[in-house]
């Protein structure tokens, strides 16, 4: 395409159209790259004639089967994946610490299974990963050595809490094979080496440290985006705290309204959790972007690591975060973010590269990059998103436009209030079904409570499948609250009650 454009070639030949793209999108946008540039194209096995209509047409069918070929193969190669899966085979990937590979088959190795094991003991003991790190090091423990595919040698190095986190939370170790697509774990093949007591107290560990992060009172949270939130015409917001009923409730608000009043600042106060869940869930999907690991890695002159490798230690930051102390937390923010200029329509995160890479570095200590002089590690990274502020019912929240929820809420959300009024329902409904209770009006009188509120409990059983099972699961929007359910009306249709109450990912319905 270079070549193209700088006037080297005038005319590209192919055996078939399918070997230039089997994507339709990028064939046309290549055909189309090739006429602004005056290049002829040629298939020689295919007489076309693109100069006609008619030819046009057979150049679109032609292309279209192409397609339709590479997605039936890619179709045939992830139910084969997910058959060898359900039959407890390891399909590859990364060898883990404690497993020799042979011909496709796990072994243990036994040397490096005592490793795997002292590592759930120590954690077990000290329910501290910073401690386990602390006690490898002692005792010399080192990440499994591996050659990749393309012949580079990645030798051992020192454990880190990332590489101490994929250990901690790897199923293979108990016997299982996961499928991550499905969402399903199947028996392997291969041979356990951690016992499943030692793994449930393991897991239970990991789970109770995010939720002590997570539990932790609104007013004993630092302020994570502090010093580097601005309003559109360039005034700090700054942190602020009010209380209610001896309950703390932390915001954000701009200079310009504690100046002028409030009155003169379209943005007034913004709800300091909302608005950094945001900011935490657009930073792990930048942090996660191939573009960014890709001019990460352009910048990292000992060209040692693969970008599946950085991605793999990328995705455990989610559980590295919530080891992190709060100060801590607050210091990687400001880290990798230079910037948040929030506008009443949109927000737009300016990254800082070399915090980014700083933060990269962290998670893979054997990774370095080119001199700070380096220009591409100082252009920022800009991320815009729209956005609507609104109220609803008397609560502040932050969507989409459309009304959708921005946060893909991967720290639980529970809400006691609503998971018991769902349970309720469906334990009411029951009751009435079966005769237990003969009406509404009854019911009510049973249970001590209106049956004006019966019948608007009675309306949660409507809910679609996925709708309920993230409500008990903590993983509704954050806007969707008990009150809001029984005040309006829900919709019949499924979907959309997905999009009426805020679901950012909209599944299938069960």
């Amino acid at each position: 395409m270079t070549d193209i454009k700088a006037g080297k070639i005038n005319i590209v030949v192919v055996y078939k159209i399918d070997r230039l793209s089997r994507s339709m999108f990028d064939f046309l946008g290549m055909v189309k790259f090739f006429d602004e540039h005056n290049v002829s194209f040629v298939s020689v096995t295919q007489d076309l004639n693109t100069d006609t209509a008619m030819g046009r047409l057979v150049l679109n069918v032609l292309q279209s089967f192409a397609q339709f070929e590479r997605e039936i193969a890619s179709e045939r190669i992830k139910d084969k994946i997910a058959l060898s899966k359900e039959k407890g085979m390891w399909m590859g990937g990364t060898i883990p610490l404690g497993y020799d590979a042979n011909e496709g088959v796990l072994n243990v190795n036994e040397k490096e299974a005592e490793i795997v094991q002292s590592i759930f003991k120590s954690f077990v003991t000290t329910a501290s990963a910073t401690e386990v790190v602390k006690d490898c090091k002692k005792k010399g423990y080192e990440t499994k050595a591996r050659k990749s595919r393309r012949g580079t040698y990645y030798p051992s190095k020192p454990f880190t809490k990332s590489s101490l986190y994929q250990i901690l939370n790897n199923k293979l170790y108990i016997g299982k094979i996961e499928h991550k697509e499905k969402e399903q774990v199947y028996e392997g093949l291969h041979k356990a080496i951690i016992d499943m007591k030692t793994w449930n107290q393991a897991q239970a560990i990991l789970s109770g440290n995010t939720r002590a992060k997570i539990n932790v009172s609104a007013g004993e949270r630092p302020y994570l985006l502090k010093g580097i939130l601005k309003d559109p015409d360039g005034y700090a917001i700054t942190p602020s705290t009010t209380k209610k009923k001896n309950k703390k409730y932390r915001y954000y608000v701009s200079i310009q309204a504690v100046k002028r009043g409030y009155s003169e600042c379209p943005l007034k106060t913004i709800s300091a959790p909302l608005l950094e869940d945001i900011i935490l869930d657009r930073a792990r999907s930048v942090l996660t972007s191939t573009e960014w690991l890709n001019r990460m890695l352009a910048s990292h002159p000992d060209e040692n690591a693969d970008l599946p490798d950085v991605k793999a230690a990328l995705n455990n930051f989610d559980v590295m975060w919530a080891e992190l102390f709060p100060a801590e937390q607050a210091r990687i923010v400001q880290l990798i973010i230079h910037k948040i200029t929030v506008h009443p329509n949109k927000i737009i995160i300016e990254f800082h590269p070399p915090g980014m890479a700083s933060v990269l570095h962290n998670l893979m200590p054997h990774l370095t990059f080119k001199d700070n002089e380096d220009p591409d590690m100082h252009k920022p990274m800009i991320l815009e998103m729209a956005v609507d502020f609104k109220k609803r019912h008397k609560r502040k929240i932050i969507t989409t436009p459309d009304g959708r929820d921005l946060v893909t809420n991967k720290n639980k959300n529970y809400d006691s209030a609503l998971i018991k009024a769902v349970v309720r329902a469906h334990k009411w409904k029951t009751m009435l079904e079966y005769g237990d209770i003969p009406s509404i009006r009854a019911l009510g009188r049973h249970e001590g409570v209106p049956h004006s509120y019966v019948d608007k409990i009675l309306r949660l059983t409507e809910l679609a499948p996925d709708i309920t099972a993230a409500i008990i699961n903590g993983q509704q929007p954050q806007s969707l609250q008990l009150q809001m359910l029984t005040k309006q009306q829900i919709p019949y249709d499924w979907q959309k009650q997905r999009e009426t109450l805020g679901f950012s990912v909209i599944p299938e319905a069960a």
